[in-house]
């Protein structure tokens, strides 16, 4: 397939290395920062210099952006927005975190384009980039989805289609919730050790050999002992993603205090400084002089 890529920060550049790795495409790729599109261009990329002048004739155009606000800067911009630059029969793959409310705006305009939205946002962090190993939650027309899912599975491991337009994005704002909730809880309880008889490091290694303990949090829990947290999914989007998940629920009048509680908590480590660390790095809220 002719394929762009829009966005090739720590996951985008991934999944456009893997589709060049295939062969089997002419792939094109943009991003905001130019110098970012070398290692691919080096590859066989074709780089273009604004969205629309990669996603012009393409027959999929696949985004993975920050969120709402750069999404409709990519796709809608009215000098260079890449949706109205699409050829007619073209879908878009947006595998961004974004609200449901942004992809089912997308899925209006691009259908006035004759251009099919397909919200498929993923499960993963680099190193499943790279190995090939996402799991792609998808909103949106089942026929279309049919038809790129050979390019997605190039890509991942699993393609879940959820439901009609938005309903991945809500998905992935629900697992994204959960795992927050659970990391949040597993800080505070680490946290609480310090100035305890209990040895973290000891008390991390029993933990997670319960059944309590799910791999997810386990991995989180050992991270947490360390003092430095490199960031494969960091804090300041952590607190953007629960801020959609509990915008989104206020839409339904749906109640979720847990969720609420623990948007407060990483909104906390934000303005601590912490919004470039990894989501396990909110254990510092909880340990010492960092405790309130």
């Amino acid at each position: 397939m002719n394929i762009a890529v829009l966005g090739l920060g720590a996951m985008g550049s991934r999944m456009a290395h893997r589709l060049l790795a295939t062969g089997e495409h002419h792939l094109t790729v943009w991003n905001r920062s130019p110098e970012a599109t070398k290692p691919l261009v080096e590859a066989g990329a074709t780089p273009a210099a604004t969205p629309a002048l990669a996603a012009a004739d393409r027959d999929l155009v696949v985004s993975m952006l920050r969120d709402d606000d750069a999404g409709r800067d990519v796709w809608l911009s009215p000098d260079d927005g890449a949706l109205a630059a699409m050829a007619p029969g073209g879908i878009a793959v947006d595998c961004s975190t974004v609200t449901p409310g942004f992809s089912n705006e997308l899925a209006t305009r691009g259908a006035r384009h004759g251009v099919t939205w397909l919200d498929a946002p993923v499960v993963g962090s680099r190193p499943q980039a790279e190995a090939g190993a996402l799991i792609f939650l998808v909103g949106g027309d089942p026929a279309s989805l049919c038809r790129v899912t050979p390019v997605l599975r190039q890509l991942g491991a699993a393609v879940h289609h959820m439901g009609s337009t938005g309903s991945g994005a809500r998905m992935k704002l629900v697992v994204n919730a959960l795992f927050a909730v659970q990391v949040a809880a597993v800080a505070e309880l680490v946290g609480a050790l310090d100035g305890t008889d209990l040895d973290p490091a000891r008390a991390v290694d029993v933990l997670t050999a319960t059944p309590v303990t799910g791999p997810a949090s386990a991995g989180a829990a050992t991270a947490m002992l360390g003092r430095t947290f490199p960031a494969a999914f960091p804090i300041e989007l952590v607190a953007k993603d629960l801020a959609y998940a509990t915008t989104d629920a206020a839409l339904r009048d749906a109640d979720l205090p847990l969720t609420s509680t623990t948007a407060d908590v990483y909104q906390r480590a934000v303005d601590r400084g912490h919004g470039a660390d990894n989501i396990t790095g909110v254990v510092q809220l909880f340990r010492g002089a960092d405790t309130v």
